[in-house]
């Protein structure tokens, strides 16, 4: 329809101009000679104005009418030339606006008016072309679907840039579908707009054919019991929820995470490289047991398999995790099971073999090390072996080769059989009981047969052995009934003593008991007595009770001496009194040990003076607080000086060092240069009552006890005491004193490795 209007409109042109140029030629011509001419021009003239593109003029005999036809017929060919080419530009124009036939272009003008609707625009939407034209755009579109963009359009900036939007657009019978729709400003000032309109239902629908098939792939890998991952550049880009299982996580923060989070250290290097070599081709699949890092108390045993494959255009690893923690777990309970069922054998005394069936009938497939001493063969020599084998192995060291058939072919039958009494010959004699039974599973169907051979040669040539002695036995009962008879009596006698040393045991057990009442009631009783004469006696001797004489006051020195023993010896008694019935209780304190040997050194200072002794106090360490009962420790300590001064010589030493002892404990020597205590003393000087001069005409006095009370009092405390001492050259005893946890009242304490001595 256009291109027949634009060549008319050409042509119509071409007849206008052609008049134009005849009337130039009427005027200069004369109109008498040219009249005869004019007519036939004037023919010709209106033929081509029905018809521009027939022929050209005739050859005019005229001269002035030829050069003039001349003209026109060039004319006429240079018009007939572009016509041809508006032509071909028409259709040319006529097919680009018609466009692609599966791509709709709809014109309209500046009021939405459809003014354009090209081929595709009519098989898209089912309208043709002349019935669509001037009709509102929006006829094309589903109900509010046009509303929906107008805000935009009404916009300039994006008319002009135009939009592209999905939308809804109907066809003429009315059956809707979805299209993508772009909508541009046409150029010039007259307001029209191209649509350019795409069907999206073939795409929609293949999108939701791929949509679904992604689905149903991602609910198969999503359901896999097997972790599946995809790797790339060492990093997951996707793990199922089997895996976040696997590894105690969840399934999202797994994504984005290094490959080594979920392999176990053990095996990461190992991994990685395995990775890695896949990764640059050299191993593009392959397979690997490995533990994962899982987040529970064990970790997780998995089968890794991997393959190499393409994610968004780039090189990754697509794997899968089987967790064979239960099959390796089975697989390793299995194998100790075999073994220890083969330790079980190897460690039975009677020879055990087991036939199973196999591709040549029954065949050994289970033997013990006995079995293969008592034939002679090593266990790989039996493995293996059908029955007519070992059927043949046993006739020809046997005496009784029937009997071995016999019990074989009941045994395949599913009958137990026994033969007892067979005789090997070699590899060396020996008497067997074999016994055979089938092998049954737990449906009763029969597995194979089993074979146990008892040696019995012991017991055969035992059974010769007792025949022979069963006289001397019955010789043997008569004299062993005799002295049964004997031991009885004897036995009635021994009761009876026993039951007097019970008795006995009662009595002392109720002396001892009396014993400890008076010891600690007496040495009560005489403790307050004493202390006042003490008292009375410092008093008299310091003159305030009047003057003494020189022989009053030698006199009253004694005494206060042997008052002083007295007193020491009777708290003695009352502390090993109280110790021995389980009276004694400790005040546990943080106690700083310088002061307590301090008071107790001073404690001594008068023995100490009369014996013309030097003391020297030694601290090796910064730590001195012990956790104990202060009284307790210093009676420790007075006692332990007590005996350094007792048996140290006229002008001697005593040295007290204190140093780190084992973890949690100091500790403590205390050192004479005295008599020394004899080797075959040594242990026995703890006990109660023990002296090692027991004499009546003893050097040094006391009772025997000091000794085993510091023993029990350091028991008390979790320590412990041991003595060194050599005969001549003095005697240390070491002992032991828990260190308080608290180190604070230390800072006063002498400074670490000073000395001090008094006289």
């Amino acid at each position: 329809m256009g291109t027949s209007l634009e060549v008319n409109l050409l042509a119509v042109a071409a007849v206008t101009i052609l008049a134009g140029v005849l009337a130039v030629a009427l005027a200069i011509l004369s109109i008498g000679l040219l009249r005869r001419s004019l007519r036939r021009l004037t023919a010709m003239v209106t033929e081509l104005r029905r018809h521009p593109l027939i022929g050209a003029l005739p050859a005019e005999p005229d001269p002035l009418l030829g050069a003039l036809a001349g003209e026109l017929n060039g004319l006429v060919t240079d018009l007939r030339g572009r016509v041809e080419e508006t032509r071909k530009r028409s259709l040319d124009f006529e097919c680009l606006a018609s466009g692609p036939p599966d791509l709709a272009l709809i014109g309209t003008d500046a009021d939405w008016g459809v003014v354009f609707f090209s081929r595709g625009a009519v098989a898209l939407a089912g309208w043709p072309a002349e019935e669509i034209a001037g009709k509102h755009v929006e006829a094309l579109f589903e109900p509010g679907e046009w509303e929906r963009i107008l805000p935009k359009l009404a916009r300039r900036s994006l008319r002009d840039a135009g939009i592209s939007e999905c939308l809804k657009m109907v066809r003429k019978d009315g059956r809707s579908f979805f299209a993508r729709v772009s909508i541009a400003g046409l150029p010039g000032d007259g307001g029209g707009m191209l649509l350019a309109a795409r069907d999206l239902t073939a795409e929609r629908e293949l999108e939701a054919r791929l949509r679904e098939s992604e689905n149903r792939h991602r609910r198969l890998v999503e359901g896999m019991g097997d972790g599946v991952f995809l790797l790339q550049e060492d990093r997951l880009v996707y793990a199922n929820p089997a895996l976040a299982r696997l590894l105690g996580a969840g399934h999202e923060g797994l994504e984005g995470a290094p490959l080594r989070r979920i392999i176990h250290p053990h095996d990461l290097l190992r991994v990685l490289d395995l990775v890695r070599r896949a990764q640059s081709g050299a191993e593009p699949a392959g397979e690997i047991g490995c533990l994962l890092a899982s987040a529970g108390p064990n970790p997780v045993e998995v089968r890794l398999a991997w393959a190499r494959a393409e994610f968004q255009g780039r090189r990754a690893l697509v794997g899968t995790i089987t967790d064979v923690t239960r099959r390796a777990g089975a697989e390793r309970a299995l194998a100790q099971s075999e073994a220890r069922l083969q330790a079980t054998l190897n460690s039975a005394g009677d020879g055990i073999l087991v036939l199973e069936e196999g591709g040549r009938g029954l065949e050994v497939a289970l033997v013990n090390h006995a079995f293969c001493e008592l034939v002679g063969l090593p266990r790989e020599g039996l493995l293996g072996r059908p029955e007519s084998d070992l059927a043949r192995l046993l006739r020809d060291r046997c005496a009784d080769p029937a009997a071995i058939e016999r019990m074989l072919a009941d045994a395949a039958a599913g009958r137990e059989a026994r033969a007892e009494g067979l005789e090997l010959a070699r590899p060396r004699r020996a008497v067997l009981d074999l016994l055979a039974g089938p092998v049954l599973s737990a449906a009763g169907d029969g597995l194979g047969v089993i074979l146990t051979a008892r040696d019995v040669t012991g017991r055969v040539d035992g059974e010769r052995e007792v025949r022979r002695s069963l006289d001397d036995l019955g010789r043997a009962k008569i004299d062993l009934e005799a002295a049964c008879r004997g031991l009885a009596s004897a036995k009635k006698d021994l009761a009876e003593r026993n039951d007097q040393l019970v008795k006995m045991n009662a009595e002392l057990k109720s002396l001892d008991d009396m014993k400890s009442s008076l010891l600690a009631n007496v040495s009560h009783e005489l403790h307050t007595p004493l202390v006042s004469i003490k008292g009375y006696t410092e008093m008299i001797l310091k003159r305030r009770l009047g003057p003494l004489t020189p022989e009053q006051e030698r006199g009253l020195g004694v005494a206060q001496k042997n008052i002083d023993r007295l007193i020491e010896m009777i708290d003695n008694l009352l502390s090993f009194s109280r110790i021995e019935k389980g009276e004694t209780q400790l005040r546990l304190e943080d106690v700083p040990l310088w002061q307590v040997v301090d008071e107790s050194i001073e404690m001594v200072a008068e023995r100490i003076r009369r014996k013309s002794l030097s003391v020297i106090t030694q601290y090796e360490t910064d730590e001195l607080v012990v956790r104990g009962d202060r009284v307790k420790i210093g009676q420790v300590l007075v006692n332990l000086l007590t005996n350094a001064i007792k048996f140290n010589r006229e002008g001697g030493r005593v040295t007290l060092a204190v140093r780190k002892g084992a973890r949690g404990f100091l500790e403590v020597d205390v050192a004479d240069t005295g008599v020394g205590i004899p080797a075959d003393a040594l242990e026995k000087i703890f006990e109660r009552f023990y002296q090692a001069d027991s004499s009546s005409r003893r050097r040094y006095e006391g009772t025997g006890i000091g000794l085993s009370i510091v023993r029990d009092i350091l028991r008390l405390h979790g320590c412990s005491i041991e003595v060194r001492s050599e005969v001549g050259q003095g005697t240390v005893f070491t002992f032991t004193l828990p260190l308080a946890r608290d180190q604070h009242l230390s800072t006063s304490r002498p400074r670490s490795g000073r000395a001090r001595s008094e006289t």
